[in-house]
């Protein structure tokens, strides 16, 4: 069965008026991950931050801002109107709202068009999509309102495509497959160090984790199918000089086909990926609510020719 891995994310940050978003309580944010079209799974804290792993994929907490990741066939954006609802849309200072490309996007309940629209009769914002559209790319909507973030506030996504069949085969449940299994096999639980971590191996294929070290998270998805794998590897950690490093190590354990890095900062320091990756593309820009955004993509060169890919046919998912 193909699940389709490729993420929604929102992060919105709100005012000191709209009062405590960890305070809301668990009640208020099972019916957020809900209407989402997902469940907490597990939760980890720390003094500053509350992670929940879901079904599909993350839910972060802080006193000032959210961060919800959603996979599959979920509805991310009716789940930001519910957020934005009960804190007021006067006291949302930012919203970044994101959507990666999928491989079969007519199965999916909506579009990006249709999410910006249904945030924008809400919230005033704007639009625009990092990379070609034939390739893969980003979409990304966010609120136009002038943001001006800490200078440490940032975040490093790495989206990864084809991952190498070692990998994948490390985060298919079966006897062997347990978390042991995996922490051992892949070291995903060291990518950075000194973290708290939360993780859970989907049946029958599948592997997520959540980690905190005080208000710094990071988390990574696996999607391992042998058709349309992929992976997401995403922190909050501000690397100074060791940026380069961490994106080598994530490339390492999972030795992905193709790569997406996405980075927000207001400094837009420089990103590189190491070899055998070759640049595809590259995106450099600075938006209007206060963050810089890179967008680079790259591919590993084919060495030889491919054989054809079988595919497995089953029954199509319903539309909606």
């Amino acid at each position: 069965m193909f699940f389709e891995g490729a993420e929604k994310k929102a992060e919105l940050v709100v005012s000191p008026a709209a009062g405590s978003l960890r305070g809301r309580g668990r009640a208020f944010w099972d019916r957020i991950v809900e209407t989402a079209r997902a469940k907490i799974l597990s939760t980890i804290e720390s003094p500053e931050c509350t992670a929940h792993l879901l079904s599909e994929s993350s839910l972060f907490i802080w006193d000032d801002r959210v961060l919800l990741i959603t996979c599959g066939r979920t509805t991310l954006a009716p789940a930001v109107l519910e957020i934005v609802a009960e804190v007021g849309a006067a006291n949302v200072m930012a919203l970044i709202y994101e959507r990666k490309d999928n491989i079969f996007p007519e199965y999916q309940p909506s579009n990006f068009l249709d999410d910006a629209r249904a945030l924008g009769r809400v919230l005033p914002g704007k639009a625009f999509r990092l990379g070609e559209e034939d390739e893969h790319n980003v979409c990304v909507f966010h609120l136009d309102r002038r943001f001006k973030p800490d200078p440490k506030d940032v975040t490093l996504e790495i989206l990864m495509h084809g991952i190498d069949a070692r990998a994948r085969a490390a985060f298919c449940k079966g006897p062997q497959h347990t978390l042991e299994f995996i922490h051992h096999q892949t070291g995903v639980r060291g990518i950075v160090e000194g973290f708290a971590v939360d993780d859970h191996v989907f049946d029958p294929v599948g592997y997520s984790l959540n980690a905190l070290r005080g208000s710094e998270y990071y988390t990574i998805h696996v999607t391992p199918q042998a058709v349309g794998s992929y992976v997401s590897f995403e922190t909050n950690h501000f690397f100074n000089t060791d940026l380069d490093a961490v994106v080598a190590r994530v490339l390492d354990v999972f030795s992905p086909q193709s790569v997406d890095v996405l980075a927000f900062s207001s400094q837009l320091d420089p990103v590189s990926v190491p070899r055998p990756y070759l640049p595809r593309r590259s995106v450099v820009d600075r938006l209007g609510c206060g963050w810089g955004v890179q967008f680079l993509s790259f591919f590993k060169p084919q060495v030889r020719p491919a054989k054809a890919e079988p595919l497995t046919l089953g029954e199509a998912p319903s539309p909606s």
